[in-house]
């Protein structure tokens, strides 16, 4: 696949096209190396189906033999016979070639392609056309200027500014690529910091995004790029790029070639600093001529840049290891000490070995620029210290950052390098953060929060503040992982840290633990931190806000310059914007943190956002794609036992089983869902899910199957929980109860759920519920407002298998869906046809449905549709349901399979 070549490509095939037409033509496609000349004449050869092609390229060792290109294009054609083809083998056979032979190889080779093309079209394709042999490129640009009216087309590609250039040829002139474009053809795993350094110093050109991307060190890999030196331990490019840039290299003055080293090494491209360093090792403004002059370098009066990104990997490379270091050196020098960070990494890249000072100004370095650039500060100052302690302190530090960072690969890979080394109790117990915040997000929550409960134990004496708030991380990780008995562990623990009795974290133990406190204890202590503890304990005040959207937005809103978080607030978030009913909002945010969470390598965040955006699928009734979400998400979730988000796939294909009329497959999934999940967290999924088990085991006609999710409902709505957990629970009320008790509930429900700001999702289903009640007990003109209600608000959710339950709902009440006003229906459509209810009932039965998972489904009696069937027959002509599986009923809803223990 090319990329960022559309306009390219189909100028290509216009070509081509125009070819198989009759009339043909010729065109240059001309740009710097590694552009991508090459993969368009492929993609030519490919356009050319059924084409007669013929392909050559220049080489520069036959540039000097004459014909040596035009003999390998007409190669197929070698057994043509004719006064043509012999003169052509005649002379391009020949030693020597004289001006009366040029006129005939013209004619030859055009008499040749016009006797190919009149049996099918010919294409023909010319690689590196800046090498071609004089006399090969003379007689093929002849031909090539008398094909507009044949059925021939010639495409060559050459370098900028070399052959053909004065041919009258039109010419095609590929672009660099677009960053979207460069970023689809990167397509590499490598960390966030790495694939962006790779594509800002590739500047959009193909050849140099795959060369360097391949050149990067393992240490770069991991995304530890030098933000001052790029080409500081990146392999030498190699290929006949660099060839041709070393001998270029190999013919300029020494002083020249030392003035490219400064301008290699320092990648801030400043004329003025690269100038002055290359004066300390003698280099003046005049040695940039020979490099001007030799189109290697760019020049202005402020920035001194490389003519082609692969020109300065060459640059660098070429020189030797002392040379490079004499460079850093003398760059260090120029930095001054206006520019601390600058100095400090050219300082390390001139260090062998150890070096005290130069690692001390890398850490100070860190702790000014934060984000990515501190923790490859903090890693290369590790990397210069002899003293194992400090080096222990100076990795933890890196681990740290790169877990803010996102780089959660590096985070555990500097913990791993840590561990064997003599660190005291309070860096082991920062290590413990490190490689629990990893494994958090790119293994299991239950070995993160066991992680923290461990490193906490040893400095609880020492430095109980940061126990505790290691502790409370390790009750959120608990709680994602589902896991009530290390959440209780984890409280304990908590409960038992030695804290002064004025410390606003000693009211910490009370919102902690399997089930929370609620919002309101949270804000009180929320109110009462400082705000660095505040910033500390965002992440566990938004898992147990209970969806309160302020707490949630803010904590988003806090994580936007702290990369290592953002996919675990956009996932917050999105689980807030859906308790608001805000699904196309909700959606946009999931998959905003699944890219941010993919691009980490963040995996248990990857599986959590598949299956949210699964859900939303499932809300929508797009089978195929919530399917495939939840798959992806379900496969590490259960491998590593994280409970919560295997809750939340198996209720996303729940929820579509309900939507789609799978009522018992509904059920059997809701009540396979672990039981033992911690209540709290940002989404009220606990109660949703009890709802819609309740839901499917009346559906199913088992309410005895609806106790044990009732009385969860009862005991979070007896809690003073949020309106739409009490209307979620009035709901379920409702579906269980008899009579008048029954509307009383529904009209509760939805009461609770008219606000402006009230989940739409839920009320649309309130709506919907609320309505089939009252057309069941034949108040059919009331039904319809909340059935055309319930309508319009899944419309808007663009939620379509839920558009198709309230229509057929509609229909049921004598109403007939005529756009977005209903109209009303005659009892009978026609002279022998059937009811609405018949229709329904008779399409179920048609698929296989029994009378007893009908009345299931339509909130019938069995005897009731056994009497519709018995009334339908003999309007249709048939007298058994065999026959009637062979009529055309249209489409209808899909039946109700009944479990196993029905």
């Amino acid at each position: 696949m090319l990329y960022g070549r559309t306009a390219e490509c189909a100028e290509i095939e216009r070509m081509i096209a125009g070819a198989r037409a009759g009339s043909g033509g010729a065109a240059v496609i001309r740009g710097e190396t590694g552009m991508g000349k090459t993969a368009l004449l492929d993609h030519a050869a490919a356009a050319a189906d059924g084409a007669l092609v013929l392909r050559c390229a220049g080489c520069p060792s036959e540039a000097e033999q004459p014909f040596a290109a035009l003999e390998l294009m007409l190669r197929p054609m070698r057994g043509t016979r004719g006064p043509d083809a012999d003169r052509l083998r005649a002379v391009t056979e020949a030693q020597a070639v004289g001006r009366e032979d040029v006129f005939t190889v013209r004619r030859a080779v055009l008499s040749l392609l016009r006797r190919a093309a009149a049996e099918r079209p010919v294409v023909c394709l010319v690689d590196d056309a800046q090498w071609l042999d004089a006399a090969s490129a003379d007689a093929l640009v002849y031909a090539a200027r008398r094909f507009a009216a044949e059925p021939i087309a010639l495409l060559a590609a050459a370098r900028d500014g070399e052959t053909l250039g004065s041919a009258g040829l039109a010419e095609i002139r590929p672009r660099r690529l677009r960053p979207d474009d460069a970023a689809a053809l990167l397509r590499t795993e490598l960390p966030p910091p790495a694939r962006s350094r790779v594509l800002a110093e590739a500047d959009g050109n193909p050849l140099a995004l795959r060369l360097l991307a391949a050149s990067l060190s393992p240490a770069q890999r991991a995304g530890r790029i030098n933000p001052f030196t790029f080409h500081d331990g990146v392999a030498p490019i190699g290929g006949a790029v660099q060839a041709e840039a070393c001998a270029q290299l190999d013919a300029l003055p020494p002083a020249t070639r030392t003035l490219l080293l400064v301008a290699a090494a320092d990648d801030t491209r400043d004329a003025a600093r690269i100038t002055a360093a290359a004066a300390r090792l003698g280099a003046t403004d005049a040695d940039l001529a020979p490099a001007e002059r030799a189109g290697l370098l760019d020049a202005t009066g402020t920035a001194i840049g490389f003519a082609h990104p692969l020109v300065r990997a060459a640059v660098y490379h070429r020189a030797t290891t002392s040379e490079r270091r004499a460079v850093h050196r003398a760059v260090a020098a120029c930095a001054g000490d206006e520019h601390p960070e600058l100095r400090a990494w050219h300082l390390a890249a001139a260090t062998v070995g150890h070096r005290e000072d130069a690692a001390a100004e890398l850490e100070r370095a860190g702790e000014w620029s934060g984000d990515r650039r501190a923790y490859v500060c903090y890693a290369r100052a590790a990397e210069l210290t002899a003293d194992e302690p400090t080096r222990a302190h100076r990795l933890a530090a890196a681990a740290r950052a790169a877990g803010e960072a996102g780089l959660f690969g590096g985070a555990a890979e500097l913990v791993a390098r840590a561990a064997p080394l003599a660190a005291g109790p309070l860096t082991r117990a920062e290590l413990a953060q490190a490689g629990a915040a990893a494994e958090f997000e790119c293994g299991s929550p239950r070995r993160a929060a066991r992680t923290l409960v461990d490193g906490a134990a040893p400095i609880g004496g020492r430095d109980p503040a940061e126990a505790s708030l290691m502790l409370a991380e390790a009750v959120r990780f608990a709680w994602h992982a589902g896991d009530r008995a290390l959440m209780r562990e984890a409280a304990g623990a908590l409960r038992a840290v030695p804290l002064p009795a004025g410390s606003p974290l000693a009211r910490l133990p009370s919102v902690a633990g399997p089930d929370t406190a609620g919002p309101e204890a949270l804000a009180e202590l929320r109110h009462a931190l400082p705000d660095e503890l505040d910033h500390r304990l965002a992440a566990f005040f938004a898992a147990f806000a209970d969806g309160a959207p302020e707490v949630v937005s803010r904590f988003a809103r806090d994580c936007g310059d702290v990369p290592g978080r953002l996919p675990y607030a956009l996932q917050t978030l999105a689980h807030a914007e859906i308790d608001q009913g805000l699904h196309r909002e909700a959606r946009e945010t999931a998959a905003e943190g699944l890219r941010l969470a993919d691009d980490a390598g963040a995996r248990y965040r990857s599986a959590h956002l598949s299956c949210l955006l699964g859900w939303l699928a499932a809300a929508e009734g797009d089978e195929r794609r919530c399917t495939a979400l939840v798959a992806a998400g379900l496969e590490h979730a259960r491998a590593e036992g994280i409970v919560p988000t295997v809750s939340l796939g198996t209720w996303a294909l729940a929820l579509l089983d309900l939507g789609l009329g799978r009522h018992a497959d509904a059920l059997g999934r809701l009540e396979d869902v672990p039981g033992d999940v911690p209540e709290g967290g940002p989404v009220t999924s606990v109660v949703r899910q009890a709802a819609d088990r309740i839901e499917a085991a009346v559906r199913c006609g088992r309410p005895d199957r609806a106790e044990p999710p009732l009385a969860l409902l009862e005991r979070r709505a007896a809690r003073g929980a949020s309106p739409l957990v009490r209307a979620i629970a009035e709901r379920s009320r409702a579906q269980l109860a008899a009579d008048e008790r029954a509307e009383r509930h529904f009209a509760n429900a939805a009461e609770l759920l008219r606000r402006k700001d009230g989940n739409h999702f839920e009320r649309a289903r309130t709506e919907l519920l609320y309505g089939e009640w009252l057309r069941r007990v034949r108040r059919r003109a009331e039904a319809r407002t909340h059935l055309t209600l319930a309508l319009e608000l899944f419309e808007k959710l663009g939620a379509r298998v839920w558009v198709d339950r309230a229509n057929e709902e509609l229909g049921a009440t004598g109403a007939r869906q005529a756009g977005s006003r209903q109209v009303e229906a005659p009892p009978l459509v026609g002279a022998g046809r059937l009811t609405h209810q018949e229709l329904q009932i008779v399409r179920l039965a048609a698929a296989g449905a029994s009378n007893r998972e009908i009345a299931a489904r339509l909130f019938l009696s069995p005897r009731t549709v056994g009497n519709h069937l018995y009334r339908a027959y003999p309007k249709l002509g048939v007298r058994t349901r065999a026959e009637l599986r062979r009529l055309d009923l249209g489409a209808g809803p899909e039946p109700c399979e009944q479990s196993a223990a029905d």
